[in-house]
């Protein structure tokens, strides 16, 4: 039996749900004869000094996302030189695509993202503001950014270790809800056309809150023939209770999920299991698992700048058929991604790698 630990940072919603699978596919883990044991920590320092007490194959490491990058890297080298037989695997915790943490691959066998860049290379640029999207808003919007910078540049020849990790979307709640018994899931009318609620954050002069507010501006020429939900009111951050949120999201046509921090959020996979239209700017520079972003088949892909979106809605409100034909491609997609028990098999072929061992003692580990 190989043991697996995980130790994540305590308290987050985040970690709950990068933990969850481990945790519903503990049966199917056992049966290949893996073992795991989660805990949860305040601080990086702490998980590390419990895995230098433990004797598990394997590590997954996931730390606050506040964690100082030199501290978590020379921890890393110090569990590395300690535990040179076991794998250690890296869980990020930046919802960017990209990391703050990329100066610790050459101590892991895996470095894990919610959403992976499909040209690594990416990860050894450096970019505006740190990433993909935030060099757009800088050439293509003309954004200042200021000194915001979230990310870091990874040693070329380290980028492979970057691998594509599980989702928000692996989350028990999204599994029990897709799984449940008809009977028990009947669908809410829909009486909302689109909705679009979302955090815009306090800093109104920020990229984050401009390109939401933007998102929002676009909104507003289909106000007079839509039946819309959305932010609004001189303070556009004001969020409503969770029950109005979720009634609204289930009684709506089209989920308009734009951009944040990072490019997927746990509206995409709501919007999929309450059987509502995803439309949100292309994903198609990322790797996700599961996938839930096949243009055209599983979501409708938007321009960056939100230039089509107003032609896509009004097509696929006047062709519901059209719109349920995705939708029931993405739901489908969505459960056979549970049903197939996919995680278990990403897992597997994880344990399977060889180890980067190699590469690390050409590092002086």
């Amino acid at each position: 039996m190989q043991r697996i630990l995980f130790i994540g940072y305590t308290g987050d919603k985040i970690v709950t749900a990068q933990q969850s699978p481990f945790l519903y596919h503990s049966r199917e883990l056992r049966q290949l004869r893996f073992e795991v044991a989660i805990k949860n920590t305040t601080t990086f320092a702490e998980g590390i000094n419990l895995c230098l007490g433990d004797h598990a194959d394997s590590y997954f490491l996931m730390p606050s996302w506040r964690e100082k990058p030199d501290e978590v890297e020379a921890l890393l080298n110090k569990l590395r030189k300690q535990k040179k037989q076991a794998k250690i695997f890296f869980v990020d915790p930046f919802a960017q695509s990209t990391s703050c943490f990329l100066n610790v691959l050459p101590y892991v066998d895996g470095f894990m993202k919610r959403q992976r860049y499909r040209d690594r290379s990416l990860y050894t640029q450096n970019m505006p503001g740190g990433s993909l999207f935030t060099q757009y808003l800088v050439e293509q919007q003309n954004y200042d950014l200021g000194d915001w910078y979230v990310g870091s540049i990874a040693q070329k020849g380290y980028e492979s270790n970057i691998t594509t990790g599980w989702s928000l979307g692996t989350s028990r709640s999204f599994k029990d809800i897709l799984q449940r018994p008809k009977w028990l899931s009947r669908l809410k009318q829909k009486k909302i056309d689109i909705f679009c609620r979302m955090s815009l954050g306090k800093l109104t002069d920020s990229w984050y809150y401009k390109y939401r507010q933007s998102a929002l501006d676009v909104l507003t020429s289909l106000n007079s023939h839509c039946r819309i939900v959305m932010n609004e009111g001189s303070d556009r951050d004001v969020q409503v209770p969770q029950q109005q949120y979720f009634r609204e999201l289930q009684q709506s046509r089209i989920v308009f999920s734009p951009f944040g921090w990072g490019e997927s959020c746990w509206r995409d996979f709501e919007a999929v299991c309450y059987s509502c239209l995803l439309l949100k700017p292309s994903m198609e520079h990322l790797d996700v698992e599961p996938n839930l972003f096949i243009p055209g088949e599983t979501y409708v892909p938007l321009a960056w700048d939100f230039s089509d979106f107003e032609s896509k809605c009004q097509y696929y409100l006047e062709n519901p058929e059209a719109a349920d034909a995705i939708i029931r491609n993405a739901r489908q997609a969505y459960l056979n991604y549970f049903k197939t028990n996919r995680f278990v098999t990403q897992l597997g072929h994880l344990m399977q790698c060889p180890s980067k061992r190699t590469d690390q003692e050409k590092v002086g580990i």
